[in-house]
């Protein structure tokens, strides 16, 4: 009976000598890091694109309006309904917090129509010009560095362009 006690205690009580416990590590959870959109330095060539790689310059073909997710860019030789004629960015420095999308659309108009982003020559050939901003209107797009506006042009009831008519660029 004696030995039957010891057994029992055994079963019961754990043994001094724990058996290894397999452990499971965690595999890192994957961090996603947003693909940075590469800095974009030359007018784009005829193609579909993505409405923050446009440079300014290029022509556009067909045009609803500039709040499009994507244009297509035809050469400016060929009849096109609009000009991305410049992309500029807002004042201030990463440190700037977001002003709000009131405060933006209230500055887009002086800053599309300052001397130099037409170029004042071949838009005169056109008696009916319409000039169009579009920026970024969220704060996290504001907070992801996206600082940049739009100034597209066309003819109010979308007739075609013949030229470009891009300036060389604001007079300060």
């Amino acid at each position: 009976m004696l030995v039957g006690l010891f057994f029992l205690g055994q079963r019961l009580v754990a043994s001094p000598v724990a058996a290894p416990i397999a452990s499971v590590s965690p595999a890192p959870a994957p961090t996603s890091t947003p693909t940075p959109t590469p800095e974009v330095t030359a007018t784009q060539p005829a193609g579909v694109h993505e409405w923050n790689t446009l440079f300014g310059g290029e022509c556009l073909e067909p045009y609803a309006s500039p709040w499009e997710e994507d244009f297509t860019v035809v050469d400016c030789a060929a009849s096109h309904t609009a000009q991305l004629v410049y992309r500029g960015t807002f004042g201030g420095n990463q440190a700037t917090i977001f002003p709000g999308e009131a405060a933006l659309a209230a500055q887009i108009n002086l800053l599309c129509t300052k001397p130099g982003i037409l170029d004042v020559t071949a838009a005169g050939a056109y008696s009916n010009l319409q000039m169009q901003g579009s920026y970024s209107i969220t704060e996290e797009q504001w907070n992801t560095g996206s600082r940049d506006y739009f100034c597209f042009v066309s003819r109010a009831p979308t007739e075609a362009l013949a030229a470009s008519i891009v300036g060389p660029g604001p007079v300060a």
